[in-house]
């Protein structure tokens, strides 16, 4: 399959880029504004772009969110990314990858099924944190950084 797979924390840059309130953090500003040059340019490539439908459900976890936030998740997300299912494939797979590690099972299952559906539909993982997918190391799983916060950078 071509394209990538983007975690949950780009989709936050993302959608904190959305709010009319300005960002807590110049973090925040900066992650914000690289998460949609990285949106802007995979569309300019046209590379298609993926989520999990677990990323959707950590979207949506939060307790806090607004109404106007979770319309936002709901209708703005199928516009921009092709949201992939959990199949029987990606379950396998995550099954094995908590088997092997009580991290994966008990802390980071919804990582674990995100690095499963990147391995099964062989795409590579776009993520900041790359130390979430650390817990079992796959052959198959391509994890890339595309940006990373260095608190001297200016933007």
């Amino acid at each position: 399959m071509d394209g990538v797979l983007l975690d949950t924390n780009i989709l936050i840059d993302v959608l904190r880029s959305y709010r009319k309130s300005r960002p807590k953090n110049k973090e925040h500003a900066y992650n914000s504004k690289k998460a949609i040059g990285l949106v802007n340019w995979l569309i300019d490539e046209r590379i298609i772009r993926y989520i999990s439908c677990h990323t959707l459900k950590e979207l949506l976890q939060y307790p806090h969110i607004s109404r106007q936030e979770e319309e936002r998740i709901i209708n703005l997300l199928p516009t921009f990314y092709r949201i992939l299912p959990t199949t029987s494939k990606v379950s396998h797979i995550a099954g094995i990858l908590s088997r092997q590690s009580a991290e994966y099972r008990d802390y980071h299952i919804e990582d674990c099924y995100i690095a499963a559906t990147a391995i099964t539909f062989k795409l590579p993982l776009y993520t900041r944190n790359p130390g979430d997918f650390k817990y079992v190391p796959h052959p198959d799983l391509e994890i890339l950084v595309p940006y990373k916060y260095q608190p001297e950078t200016e933007y």
